[in-house]
Parts: C-alpha cells; structure tokens; sequence
C-alpha cells in the first residue's frame, strides 16, 4: 500500500518537474539574447502566477516547482543579458526594462507570501529574496558602481 501511495506521489511530480525543464529549454532555444531574455521574464511571470494557482487549488509540490521555475527563468535571464556584453550603463534599454519585470514580479511573489499559512512561506521567501538580489545588482550595473 505505501510503495503505491509513492509510486503514485512521484508520478504526480514527474509531468510538473519535465514540463519546467522543457518550458527553459524552449526559452533557451531562442537564438537572440534580445527575445531570450524577454521570454525568460515573461516565462518567470506566468510560473508566479501559476503557483499562487496551485497553491489555491492545493497542489502543493507543484507549487514549489512553479517557484523553482520563476527562479530559473529569472536566472536565465540574468545569464542571457550579462552575456550580451553590453555595458548596462551606457545601454540601459533592456536591463532596465528585465529590472522592471523583475520588480513586478517580487511584488507578485510578496503578495503570495502574505497569502500562504506560515509553514510554506519560506520556498516564497527563498524565491522572492534570489530575485530581489539580481534586481538589486541589475539597478546597480544600471546606475553605475558608486564608491
């Protein structure tokens, strides 16, 4: 009886963990940093989004890959301006505009913090400090390193 209950518990978590790995793959697959990058974001949203979704609906371990994802997204993000090789100083278009989208999705990820109980808030938390960290060092690239 318990080697069905975790035959079928891993096999709830396979669709959800292949479908992440292939939605980065997809992103990843696009050969201008310029779309990459905008998809990563757009990719990191609708993950956000959707894990609040799970997250209601009770789906708890695909509520934890949904964040999983924004983070990864976010990343690959980050990866694909960073090696543009453009200054974010003297070429602020892009980075600012992923500085945005990243703002916008932390105050997503904020609010679904407040909304979960407190036993799951700290994948939120976790999720929501990474992408608080690359949006902190996007805005200093962007303004330019003060001593």
């Amino acid at each position: 009886m318990i080697a069905i209950t975790l035959f079928l518990a891993a096999a709830t978590l396979l669709p959800a963990q292949n479908q992440t790995v292939e939605q980065l793959a997809a992103v990843r697959a696009e050969r201008e940093p310029e779309k990459r990058y905008w998809k990563a974001l757009e990719l990191a949203a609708s993950a956000a989004a959707a894990a609040r979704t799970k997250y209601e609906a009770g789906l708890l371990e695909e509520f934890r890959s949904s964040l999983i994802l924004t983070k990864d997204a976010v990343v690959l993000c980050d990866e694909t301006l960073r090696g543009t090789g453009k200054d974010p100083a003297k070429n602020p278009k892009h980075f600012k505009r992923a500085e945005q989208k990243i703002r916008d999705i932390i105050r997503k990820l904020s609010g679904l913090h407040d909304a979960v109980s407190i036993d799951d808030r700290a994948p939120v938390r976790d999720t929501r400090d990474a992408l608080q960290k690359l949006q902190e060092e996007l805005v200093t690239d962007i303004v330019g390193r003060r001593n």
